[in-house]
């Protein structure tokens, strides 16, 4: 049996927390530690840690208030067992979740990273829907593949690594505020071979409004940034990958128009619940962006008819009856999508 590292970075997690930590210890693999990466909790998180006593929970904490990059970051410092795997404090893992990746490496001995199926639930733990299944050896083209063209769920949990990996390629990649880190940290390890999955739905990501990767319309900034930070990494990951290359060629330009399209979107909503007209700066900061990256898509974004839609709602003095229809939208792309 090999040995495992689940590492949590937590800031005020509670009460998902608990949720989150008595999953892992309910692992039915013996030979695993929970790593609690603390930033400065304040609520009920860290008193609830030091209650527990168990000798598997290795609790360190931050002198300082760090951002949600820098505390990620720490991952690298600490001391892990051969496979280590990141956890979001809201997400939780089924009791056979190490096991399945401790067999899963015996059928892929070989392989840079290991994954099994997870669901999407609610803040009260309602299954949304199960993410979507991957190929069960999936290389670096075809994950830019289904990510590219929006045919994946890119998570942080349920990916189990090598710790001698991670930490040679220096841990996750500090783009902002981590949008895109994940895939840019799963592209790295996979480099020159492929990740194993088992089709098993055996993690829970939860999605709800405090998350920090749940989109909202004031966040457009930092997607922006981490876009294109992604964009960046893609464009030199792919000269030395032919195949990734090709699978970038191809659906890249239409991957920057549909993420921009949404941005200006996120963009248009701020200005709405702000109640003021969308900063013309704002929208030439993002066409910028995309005729940077996608020069002929640039054209295509007003003739999305929602976005017409928020635009006139912006113009006028109903600016804010905009957000409703905004909430129904991303309620049904969650279920739908």
């Amino acid at each position: 049996m090999r040995s495992f590292s689940v590492i949590l970075p937590v800031r005020n997690g509670w009460p998902y927390v608990r949720e989150c930590v008595e999953s892992i210890l309910a692992q039915t693999c013996p030979d695993f530690e929970l790593i609690v990466l603390d930033n400065q909790s304040t609520d009920n998180t860290v008193p609830w840690l030091k209650s527990l006593a168990d000798s598997r929970v290795r609790l360190h904490y931050s002198p300082a208030a760090l951002s949600i990059v820098d505390s990620w970051a720490r991952a690298v410092a600490v001391e892990k067992q051969e496979y280590m795997t990141l956890i979001g404090h809201d997400d939780a893992l089924d009791p056979d979740f190490l096991l399945t990746i401790n067999r899963t490496i015996d059928r892929h001995p070989e392989a840079k990273l290991y994954q099994t199926g997870s669901r999407l639930i609610d803040s009260v733990g309602k299954t949304i829907r199960g993410c979507r299944p991957v190929p069960e050896r999936e290389t670096p083209a075809q994950y830019l593949q289904g990510r590219l063209t929006y045919q994946r769920d890119i998570t942080g949990t349920g990916v189990v690594m090598r710790s001698a990996d991670y930490d040679r390629i220096g841990g996750i990649p500090h783009f902002e505020r981590l949008f895109f880190a994940d895939d840019a940290l799963w592209l790295s390890l996979m480099r020159g071979g492929y990740k194993a999955f088992d089709a098993a739905e055996l993690c829970s990501v939860r999605m709800h409004a405090r998350k920090e990767s749940t989109t909202q319309p004031s966040s457009w900034p930092s997607l922006l940034l981490g876009l294109n930070q992604f964009a960046d990494f893609v464009q030199d990951y792919v000269r030395s990958d032919a195949a990734a290359q090709a699978v970038v060629v191809q659906n890249f330009p239409d991957f920057m128009r549909r993420y921009h399209n949404n941005l200006y979107i996120l963009a248009l909503l701020e200005a709405c619940q702000k109640g003021h007209k969308i900063d013309p700066e704002t929208a030439n900061r993002l066409f910028a962006s995309l005729e940077r990256r996608a020069p002929a898509a640039t054209a295509s974004i007003r003739r999305s008819l929602t976005i017409r839609l928020i635009e006139v709602l912006n113009a006028s003095p109903m600016r804010k009856t905009a957000l409703p229809f905004w909430e129904m939208y991303r309620r049904f792309w969650m279920h739908a999508q």
